[in-house]
């Protein structure tokens, strides 16, 4: 299903008495591109947040409605209306706004109903009410910090948005009312002891409080390393410009590098070799191995484990005869059941067993000295060539100056990198005695939080009886987790493919690709993209997205370009009428330069927007040649 917005009007809000918008053109199509010209503080802004608030039917607070008061006239009540179009019908939503008791009230109306069908109440067709939502509207009424955020690491809007067209969020959105249906069961089952009941529910919802602010503070950690990541690769980049105006040098400073690389691969593997021998105690003490075949030779002498088992007795004392055909009367019984207990368990005999065949194993000699030796070596190589790399300098004085100063901010982002990672690695791991080391409990590290939640939530299941219906909420949940991913999986290998293609047909073969799309977009060959090229990644990802989407939408843009140069605009100017069907762009006269005559459509409508010296009074004109020559009082004053 297609939505189309053919026209908006304002009447008593900001700087607008009374304005109307038509997008349409003679045939009663929209325009395929609408551009509306708005000097900055004529209302473009409020004409954003009243498209999306009027779409969605939001509820206004006393405080928002007095925001779209008149400024510079006096008015007791304002209105916002959008006329809009699907395959099936027209039909207007009306936002009213009472200013004197700061309250909003929605009406539709239907032209094709008796008396206009003006009711009151928020209207959408049944086919788009469940999908015209808030996440689902900011992607077409668009917030332009998303082009941004798509590509920046540690955010998940690039991901969000894929899941939000293709509905996937709604999935999440079931998996925590399960949790919620869960408590509610919980809530409603009769326990033995309340207090018993409200202490292991407090520690759960602790627990839980305490889970998120690790994860918040592990994604904050994540971002900071990024950061600081980044930070020194720009060092690097700049030392590395410097150097290479000595070849000579250059030269020695790759083969420094490279050998650095080569001692700490090998200083790793070496770590990693010595601590997975060091874990058996016998290859570090010969008293410790010495005592350890004592036990093992004393377990042969007594014969343990014993083959026959203490239930093999508990059995027989059970029995009506003895397994040599004798009745069995409960005198025997009881003294059979007595020296059982002089038997080993099932259980016990398994733990013994594997006990002596772990005994048996006789580790090899090692010589350990020789080995910490080695890793000593490597280090005290790894510092000298460390030191040798840090020495690498030009003559140049301002050069060499320059050179200090960025080896000493580069050991200070080191530093606080390593300080991140160490923060980090405290957070998620998993290793038992790295937590002993250092005392770690659950309110400092995700797993063991998250042991706690599952020990308390399981306590508090069987403090509910809800244990079965728990199980049964955990493996629901698991398989939309599971179901979800999969989906996500197949649905990022599609756009990239698409935002790819649309990236070659628009930018070229030679320009930039997506590679992955991990939370945000991930660019082929390179960390980063230019202002003009992360917009038209941007704008090609959002175009793919809503190509296969089950409702055809509107772009509403407020300034494409922003604030980048002529040259960049260009690109975007070349992505734009591409994305929809229809767009309707919001722009200032600064940025008609570069995109406004780069566009390319046959159906552009262009209008003017601007006050005039009488309150409340606002112009409009439609023609072309006053669009492209219009410079606000405003904007002159900016550019003298």
């Amino acid at each position: 299903m297609n939505l189309r917005i053919e026209r908006i009007q304002y009447q008593n809000i900001r700087e607008f008495q009374d304005l109307e918008l038509d997008f349409t053109a003679e045939s009663e199509d929209p325009h395929h591109i609408s551009l509306v010209q708005m000097p900055n503080g004529t209302g473009k802004t409020t004409t954003m947040n009243l498209i999306r608030a009027t779409l969605l039917g939001l509820e206004l607070s006393e405080d928002e409605v007095s925001s779209f008061s008149p400024n510079e006239f006096s008015a007791s009540i304002g209105k916002f209306e959008i006329d809009l179009r699907t395959p099936n019908e027209i039909f207007t939503l009306q936002l009213q706004l009472d200013y004197d008791i700061g309250e909003s009230e929605y009406r539709h109306i239907k032209p094709q109903e008796a008396r206009g069908g003006n009711r009151s109440g928020h209207y959408m067709p049944p086919q788009l009410r469940n999908i015209i939502e808030e996440s689902f509207v900011d992607l077409f009424v668009f917030n332009g910090e998303l082009t941004e955020d798509f590509l920046s690491r540690g955010k998940n809007e690039a991901e969000n948005a894929l899941k939000i067209v293709n509905f996937l969020n709604r999935i999440e959105i079931e998996r925590e009312r399960i949790e919620q249906v869960v408590s509610e069961r919980q809530e409603g089952q009769n326990v033995t002891t309340e207090q018993g009941y409200g202490n292991i529910k407090a520690r759960v919802e602790s627990s839980a409080e305490m889970l998120e602010r690790l994860k918040n503070q592990k994604r904050e950690e994540e971002n900071r390393i990024s950061d600081r990541e980044e930070r020194i690769s720009e060092i690097e980049d700049e030392r590395r410009k410097i150097l290479e105006e000595n070849e000579k040098k250059l030269e020695k400073y790759k083969q420094v590098r490279k050998e650095i690389e080569k001692l700490r691969s090998n200083l790793e593997g070496e770590v990693d070799s010595l601590l997975s021998q060091v874990r058996s105690p016998r290859r570090l003490s010969d008293t410790v191995d010495n005592d350890i075949q004592v036990l093992l030779h004393n377990m042969n002498i007594m014969k343990l484990p014993k083959s026959t088992s203490q239930e093999f007795f508990a059995e027989l004392a059970e029995s009506d005869k003895c397994i040599c055909g004798r009745s069995i009367s409960d005198t025997e019984r009881d003294v059979i059941s007595e020296r059982s207990e002089r038997f080993l368990s099932e259980k016990d005999i398994g733990v013994l067993n594997a006990m002596k065949d772990n005994l048996r194993a006789s580790p090899e000699d090692h010589d350990f000295d020789q080995q910490f030796s080695r890793i000593a070596q490597d280090r005290d190589m790894l510092h000298q060539k460390q030191q040798e790399l840090a020495a690498i300098d030009i003559e140049d004085e301002k050069l060499n100056e320059r050179l200090e100063e960025l080896a000493s901010k580069k050991t200070q982002r080191q530093n606080e990198l390593e300080e991140s990672e160490e923060m980090l690695e405290m957070l998620t791991t998993n290793d038992t005695a790295y937590h002993d080391r250092f005392g770690i409990d659950w309110q400092r590290n995700i797993p063991l939080c998250k042991a706690r939640l599952d020990k308390f939530e399981n306590r508090l299941r069987e403090a509910s009886g809800t244990v079965e219906f728990g199980k049964k909420a955990d493996l629901l949940e698991s398989i939309f987790a599971e179901f979800t991913k999969r989906c996500l999986d197949t649905l990022k290998r599609a756009q990239i493919k698409k935002t790819n293609q649309k990236l070659e047909q628009i930018l070229g073969l030679s320009k930039v690709q997506v590679e992955d799309i991990d939370d945000s977009i991930r660019i082929k060959g390179r960390d980063e993209a230019s202002e003009g090229q992360s917009l038209s990644i941007a704008y090609a990802y959002l175009a793919s997205l809503f190509e296969d989407s089950r409702v055809g939408v509107p772009f509403v843009i407020d300034s494409p370009v922003g604030s980048i140069d002529l040259t960049k605009r260009e690109q975007i100017a070349e992505v734009v009428p591409q994305l929809f069907d229809q767009l309707i762009i919001f722009v200032i006269s600064s940025e008609r330069e570069g995109f406004v005559s780069e566009l390319e459509s046959k159906d552009i409508q262009y209008t003017t927007v601007h006050k005039t010296g009488t309150a409340g009074e606002i112009r409009k004109n439609n023609s072309r040649s006053y669009f492209m020559e219009f410079q606000s009082e405003e904007e002159e004053d900016v550019r003298v």
